[in-house]
């Protein structure tokens, strides 16, 4: 009667100590992913924690290096739209559109992350899906259409801020927010480029995928975390690009 007492003290024992290590596991991982064509129909992308709107499940588009008395200029134009033909035209992604006059536009998708651990320091894979038409090795003014867009990804624990130059002439930039002393408050990762294996010039999903290694951030200390997803252009011309998911892994440090 005891032997069969202590086994079963034993078997409860192994399996908490079980439970507890993938309920680690589970802290340890954290995965947020929009899918923007559920999220332009209502539905909640399954792993998306956080708050978010019926459109773009958060995200919100920013453009910069342009002079920001030329915004009609440079044409820059954002928003829920339909695929482009011949991808299927009933389902929608966040499209990102403008011409680059100036040979820097930057055109990005932002959106504060929470439901992060305080103050706590994470790698970062960042994989994005989104439609494209410029092929590979294709030539443009000022460089490729394809291969001079380039995705990237930001990350940065107190956020953005958009600056404006003291002339009216001078690019509104873009800038990381650091918090001083603390070099993990911001990280860069390099996507690759926009374009596309084929040599016409028709949309097609590509799929951009990579992680900070060993490089961290740090989340502020109400667990959030600025993410900033799109392309900077060395292509003088109009770039029209389609985002139809976007997946961030974190992994805690």
């Amino acid at each position: 009667m005891k032997r069969s007492f202590y086994l079963v003290v034993m078997m409860v024992a192994a399996l908490s100590f079980t439970s507890c290590d993938k309920d680690d596991d589970d802290e340890k991982v954290i995965v947020l992913e929009t899918d923007f064509n559920k999220a332009a129909n209502g539905l909640k992308s399954a792993s998306e924690t956080g708050p978010g709107n019926t459109t773009t499940d958060g995200w919100a588009a920013v453009y910069a290096e342009y002079p920001k008395v030329d915004t009609e200029f440079y044409e820059l134009v954002s928003g829920i739209k339909n695929l482009p033909a011949p991808l299927d035209q009933t389902k929608k992604a966040f499209m990102l559109s403008g011409n680059n006059h100036s040979d820097a536009l930057q055109m990005f998708l932002v959106k504060q992350l929470s439901g992060l651990a305080p103050q706590t320091k994470y790698t970062i894979e960042t994989e994005v899906e989104l439609a494209s038409q410029y092929p590979d090795g294709s030539v443009g003014i000022g460089g490729s259409p394809g291969n001079a867009v380039h995705l990237v990804s930001k990350f940065a624990t107190n956020g953005y801020t958009l600056e404006e130059g003291k002339d009216e002439r001078d690019n509104v930039k873009l800038v990381l927010n650091k918090v001083e002393s603390v070099p993990e408050s911001v990280l860069n990762i390099d996507l690759g480029d926009v374009s596309i294996p084929s040599e016409k010039y028709e949309y097609q999903l590509i799929t951009r995928k990579k992680s900070s290694s060993s490089t961290v951030v740090i989340s502020d200390s109400q667990g959030k975390l600025w993410a900033v997803v799109g392309t900077w252009s060395g292509f003088e011309g109009i770039s029209v690009l389609y985002y139809t998911k976007i997946k961030i892994t974190l992994t805690k440090n």
